[in-house]
C-alpha cells in the first residue's frame, strides 16, 4: 500500500545584517530539541503558498510574503511521507509577535554559516545551499509579478449587453474570494486589472480586503494589441512591489512573448507568478 502524502509549506525567511551580509531565521522545537526553518503541514484545501505563509506568522510571529521557491523536501515521518514545498520569504516589517510555546521556545537569526552548522537535520544544510546558491545570483531579491486569467464569467450567449460588461458567474465570484489569501502569501501591493468587468470582479475582493488601489489599463484587454501589451508589461516589470495583473486567455500569449516565456494557458481564475530581477525572469509558479 502507498505510503501517505503528508502536504506541508514554509520557508527561508532572511532580512538584511550589515551593508553586505544576510542572516536567516531558525526556530527550535522543544519537543524535539532540534533547530530548523519554519514549516507546518497544509490545513485541508488550502493553497501551499498560504500555508507557508500562515506557519511562519504561527512559528515566527513575522508576517512575510514569498519571493522565490526553493526546492521541494520530502522524508517519511510517522503516519507516511512529509512532502513539504518550500519558499524563500521575507519579513513584511520589522516587528514579530513571537512568544514562546510548547511547539517553538526560541526563534533565532544567524548568518548562513552559523545557521549551518545550527541545522539539525541535512536536508535543512540542502535547503540553505539552495538558498544561498539564489543568493549567489541575487534571486533572493526577486521581484513578483502575478499573471492572471479572470475568474468564470457568465457565458457570452447567456449575457445580454457588451462582452466588456460580462461579469463573473456565481463560481468566478467564488473564486475571487479564494485568490485573496493567495494574493496576500505574495505580498501583492499593486492591483492592475484589464478594463473589462469580468477581470475587475476578479480582484475586487482583494481590492476590498487590502485598500489597494485598482488600476484599470486598457493595454491588458482581450482586443489589445501585441505591441500595447508589450509596453503594458514592461511597466510591471519596471515596478519594485509586487504586482498582480489580470487579464484575458487570449491575451496571455502576448504577455508571456514579452516575458520571454513560453507559459501556460491558464485555466479561469488561475495565475502565473512570475519572479524576475532586472527583466529576466528566474522563476515561475502556477496558483
Amino acid at each position: 500500500m502507498a505510503s501517505k502524502i503528508i502536504p506541508a509549506a514554509g520557508g527561508i525567511v532572511w532580512r538584511k545584517a550589515g551593508p553586505d551580509g544576510i542572516e536567516v531565521l531558525l526556530v527550535h522545537r522543544p519537543d524535539y530539541d532540534d533547530w530548523t526553518f519554519p514549516k507546518g503541514k497544509a490545513d485541508p484545501d488550502e493553497p501551499l503558498p498560504v500555508t507557508a505563509v500562515r506557519e511562519i506568522a504561527e512559528e515566527t510571529g513575522y508576517r512575510v510574503r514569498l519571493v522565490h521557491p526553493l526546492p521541494e523536501i520530502t522524508y517519511r515521518v510517522r503516519g507516511g511521507i512529509k512532502q513539504v514545498s518550500w519558499w524563500v520569504a521575507r519579513p513584511l516589517d520589522d516587528h514579530s509577535d513571537f512568544r514562546p510555546n510548547q511547539e517553538v521556545d526560541e526563534v533565532r537569526w544567524f548568518a548562513p554559516r552559523a545557521a549551518r552548522k545550527r541545522l539539525t537535520y541535512s536536508h535543512d544544510r540542502r535547503l540553505l545551499e539552495s538558498f544561498e546558491d539564489l543568493v549567489a545570483l541575487k534571486a533572493h531579491k526577486a521581484r513578483t509579478l502575478i499573471v492572471l486569467r479572470h475568474a468564470k464569467a457568465v457565458p457570452r450567449a447567456e449575457f445580454v449587453g457588451g462582452d466588456a460588461d460580462r461579469p463573473l458567474a456565481s463560481a468566478g465570484h467564488d473564486r475571487a474570494k479564494e485568490l485573496v489569501p493567495l494574493l496576500t502569501a505574495f505580498g501583492v501591493r499593486r492591483v492592475v486589472s484589464s478594463p473589462a468587468t469580468r477581470t475587475v470582479q476578479t480582484v475586487d475582493p482583494y481590492v476590498a480586503a487590502t485598500g489597494e488601489l485598482l488600476e484599470v489599463d486598457d493595454r491588458l484587454a482581450e482586443s489589445a494589441s501585441e505591441a500595447k501589451v508589450d509596453r503594458a508589461v514592461e511597466a510591471l516589470l519596471g515596478t519594485k512591489r509586487p504586482t498582480v495583473a489580470c487579464t484575458h486567455r487570449p491575451t496571455l500569449p502576448a504577455v508571456y512573448a514579452s516575458l520571454g516565456i513560453s507559459g501556460p494557458v491558464l485555466p479561469a481564475g488561475r495565475g502565473l507568478v512570475v519572479h524576475h530581477r532586472k527583466g529576466q525572469v528566474l522563476a515561475s509558479e502556477l496558483i
